[in-house]
């Protein structure tokens, strides 16, 4: 499935938007695997931001009703048990899109995480989103063409960004705006 999000690959209009104060929520998910058609989010995480910093963050697990595989479980660090314990993701979802409201997503390979979402508003009976979204894996090719990787955890070292826990939703979303950021400054 093909996210239905318009991308914003202007440069310049994303570093004006960013200047005029627009809203952006960096978000990410965390998987049961790589493809939406027979995996489910577990994880979003997700912050909202202006020029003047964090508005909000938004963080959940989800029971996907599938047994993690033990790569998954050794990537994210999130148990069979963490899930089980929570609640499905139709519970949520609806909270999440009205977090997201009308606000710029910023994503790293935005596609992924997007086609996820969306295959979960239509598992879930509610219309896909439409938000605009940029991509700071494509920004990091074009403004840090130098590095030798613009995989997430990567360039976090490479520009000396706390990433917290990685491949926690959360803690991805936070390294995600301020890769957006430091993007931006270039």
């Amino acid at each position: 499935m093909q996210h239905p999000n318009k991308k914003i690959t202007d440069f310049r209009r994303l570093r004006k938007l960013y200047q005029e104060g627009a809203v952006f929520t960096a978000f990410d998910t965390e998987t049961s695997g790589i493809t939406p058609t027979n995996s489910r989010i577990i994880e979003i995480g997700a912050v909202q931001f202006t020029k003047d910093g964090i508005i909000s963050k938004w963080q959940k697990l989800f029971d996907p009703d599938q047994i993690l595989s033990p790569f998954i479980i050794n990537l994210t660090h999130i148990t069979q048990e963490m899930v089980d314990a929570a609640d499905p993701i139709n519970n949520h979802i609806r909270n999440f899109l009205s977090f997201l409201g009308s606000s710029i997503i910023v994503a790293h390979n935005a596609q992924f995480d997007l086609n996820f979402l969306n295959a979960e508003c239509e598992n879930c009976g509610l219309p896909v989103t439409k938000n605009q979204a940029a991509d700071t894996l494509q920004l990091s090719r074009i403004k840090i063409p130098e590095a030798e990787s613009h995989k997430l955890d990567f360039l976090a070292d490479y520009l000396g960004i706390d990433k917290g826990s990685s491949h926690r939703a959360l803690d991805d979303a936070i390294t995600c705006m301020e890769l957006f950021k430091k993007c931006l400054e270039r």
